[in-house]
């Protein structure tokens, strides 16, 4: 016999069997069990009772699984909401959105590359002066004591007297640790100084690269496509559009497009005699022999220029006469790139955007050359001839050369474009308005923000004055190109100029501004009465001086292992080098290679057009054929019907008669 425990637990188990079937299983189950009527009804009885607990557990489970899955799917669309009004926001107040659209609409896409530029390097400045500003100027104001001297408003040309002592200049910055009270947080102001200015160096270095990678993935991976601009008018417009003005300049977006795609595809397929080639070669090793010759002949005026520019200062104690150097600069600037931009009626390039490859180069030349004999002035000349605080006279120059450029561009805007224009529409109808010369107006940007980036090191608020310069511009340009300009005579797409600027921006002159500071940091010797360096042998002696006291304390030796073995070693560097360049020649294989199977891709895709063609021909030819073979079978049947019908007809017409006339 079983016990009762024994019993129990079967029953149990036949039960927890049970539970998974269902209703009608269940009960079949219990009906065939080998039990007297009341055990059956006992265990149909626990039966149940086991089942619904079993579901309040499974339903307490599915109801928390379906709280948590909604939970989820609910933050998740919060997420893509935001995110989307997020990106809607910035849409909306992205600067100057509407007003490009009118010049790509108008101008192309060459001229509103330019403006993307300036909207991007206006971005560019906003973010440094911030970073500056938290982490240099505003330490600095809590400790800045009153300025003596006296505002003239001549400061605001010559950069000196007034500002001489404010948060513009190094030399005003101090080198002690900045502490308010006891116990609290000390910061030190040179640590601060050299370690803000390498940040902003080290993002604006990362953010180049990035962005000439995103620019060089968009527009060089897919050459030779020329169809999207028909495709959009065809396939892609914007049926929601409904405003009449915005109608308007999509059609004439759309139409500039077109006519870009088009041009290129005419230009692309001229061919020249081989006459022509060497007449044209001549022409173009003409004008690279004599704007190689003029840049040099301003540089060697600039350098004696430079040179003497101290002694000149001494005899001449007027205000103003710290102005001449970048006058001169500044005239040259100006009139060279105009020299230049003249070489193309004897060029004559084909292609529109070589011209500008060109001019770009020749100008970038021409600047950068300038940029590098008036940094050997600074560092080889004004920082070793003994002044008192030569790096507050380096920054001084650098925001003269900065304010007498931006004088002469704006000048140059209301005075030399708008008398251009009186000239072709006046005087001389034949020369009619005059196009935007696109790589004179680059390069006065890139030159002007070469010369931000040294400047930074030596007037920390440069960055500061090239965002409102920079703002200025715009509506200048803008202005001006509206009234004193027409669209370019030869249309062309420049979805690669943005590519090429930032190229020119970083190389040659982010590079050339990381060898100027170098040199400034690790080979010049700081003033000994100014500037938050003071007293030190050399400016990078600051960072020596805090690894050291770093390296006694324990709990700080990682950083010191960091700034031994990776920031300190030269192999550490080589390796990183190496690496670069092993990933840039591998990236550049791969986007060759993408170029090729493009074109084969391109090449298939048009081979099977011309077979498909082929095929539709063949086809057409068999239809024809089959529909003459069935029109002449048609036309045999039905000359058999009609005489078949005919010999019915008049066998009943000869019946008829008969039986009319039996006789006949």
């Amino acid at each position: 016999m079983l016990s009762d425990d024994q019993v129990n637990e079967i029953i149990i188990e036949l039960i927890a069997s049970l539970i998974p079937m269902t209703s009608r299983d269940r009960i079949k189950a219990i009906r065939n069990q080998p039990r007297t009527m009341e055990e059956k009804r006992n265990l149909r009885t626990l039966h149940w009772k086991m089942v619904d607990k079993e579901k309040s557990k499974h339903s307490h489970r599915m109801f928390e699984l379906n709280c948590c899955a909604q939970c989820l799917s609910s933050i998740s669309r919060a997420y893509r909401r935001s995110k989307n009004s997020l990106s809607e926001l910035l849409d909306y107040i992205s600067l100057w959105q509407k007003t490009l659209k009118v010049i790509g609409s108008k101008f192309g896409t060459s001229v509103l590359s330019y403006f993307n530029f300036l909207r991007w390097l206006l971005k560019f400045n906003i973010f440094s002066f911030i970073v500056t500003f938290s982490f240099i100027i505003i330490p600095q104001f809590t400790v800045a004591e009153k300025n003596t001297l006296q505002f003239t408003g001549l400061e605001l040309l010559t950069g000196a007297g007034y500002f001489r002592d404010t948060v513009m200049y190094y030399g005003f910055y101090t080198n002690s640790t900045i502490r308010h009270g006891n116990g609290r947080a000390s910061y030190n102001m040179q640590l601060a100084y050299i370690f803000t200015i390498g940040a902003c160096l080290i993002i604006c270095f990362f953010s180049l690269l990035f962005s000439m990678a995103r620019y060089f993935r968009n527009n060089f991976i897919n050459p030779h496509i020329y169809s999207r601009g028909i495709a959009k008018l065809i396939f892609c417009w914007d049926f929601t559009v409904t405003n009449e003005t915005a109608v308007k300049l999509r059609q004439k977006n759309l139409s500039t497009e077109i006519r870009e795609n088009l041009s290129e595809i005419l230009q692309e397929n001229v061919k020249l005699t081989l006459n022509q080639q060497l007449i044209r070669l001549s022409a173009h090793l003409a004008a690279w022999f004599v704007s190689t010759g003029v840049a040099v002949a301003c540089c060697v005026a600039v350098y004696y220029l430079a040179e003497n520019n101290s002694e000149f200062l001494k005899n001449h104690k007027d205000p103003g006469a710290v102005l001449l150097l970048p006058f001169i600069v500044s005239c040259i600037n100006l009139a060279v790139p105009r020299l230049y931009s003249l070489f193309r009626l004897v060029e004559r390039y084909e292609m529109p955007r070589h011209e500008v490859y060109t001019l770009l180069i020749r100008n970038i030349f021409l600047k950068i050359s300038i940029i590098g004999i008036l940094c050997y002035y600074w560092l080889n000349i004004v920082a070793q001839a003994g002044e008192e605080c030569w790096e507050t006279l380096i920054g001084q120059e650098i925001y003269r050369l900065l304010l007498m450029d931006f004088v002469f561009s704006l000048a140059d805007s209301f005075l030399g474009e708008f008398l251009r224009r009186l000239i072709g529409m006046q005087f001389i109808t034949s020369l009619g308005l005059q196009e935007f010369d696109i790589a004179r107006n680059v390069l006065e940007l890139i030159y002007a923000q070469t010369l931000v980036w040294i400047g930074t090191f030596f007037c920390p608020l440069l960055p500061f004055i090239q965002m409102i310069t920079l703002f200025i511009m715009f509506y200048v340009k803008n202005i001006s190109l509206m009234m004193n300009f027409q669209p370019p005579s030869k249309a062309w797409r420049a979805s690669q100029m943005m590519t090429f600027f930032i190229f020119l921006l970083f190389f040659p002159s982010f590079t050339g501004v990381l060898c100027t500071l170098a040199i400034t940091i690790w080979r010049l010797k700081p003033s000994a009465d100014c500037g938050p360096f003071r007293g030190l042998p050399f400016f990078i002696h600051s960072i020596y001086g805090w690894i050291d006291s770093l390296s006694k304390r324990p709990s700080y030796l990682w950083v010191v292992w960091i700034y031994q073995n990776l920031i300190g070693s030269v192999h550490f560097f080589f390796i990183l080098t190496l690496i670069v360049l092993i990933i840039t020649y591998l990236y550049w294989q791969i986007t060759e290679g993408r170029k090729i199977m493009i074109r084969l891709l391109h090449e298939q895709i048009i081979n099977e057009g011309k077979d498909k063609m082929f095929l539709i021909e063949k086809l057409t030819k068999l239809q024809d054929m089959e529909k003459r073979a069935n029109t002449s079978s048609f036309t045999q049947e039905r000359r058999d019907v009609e005489v078949r019908l005919g010999v019915a007809l008049d066998l009943r017409f000869r019946r008829s008669v008969q039986e009319e006339n039996p006789k006949a």
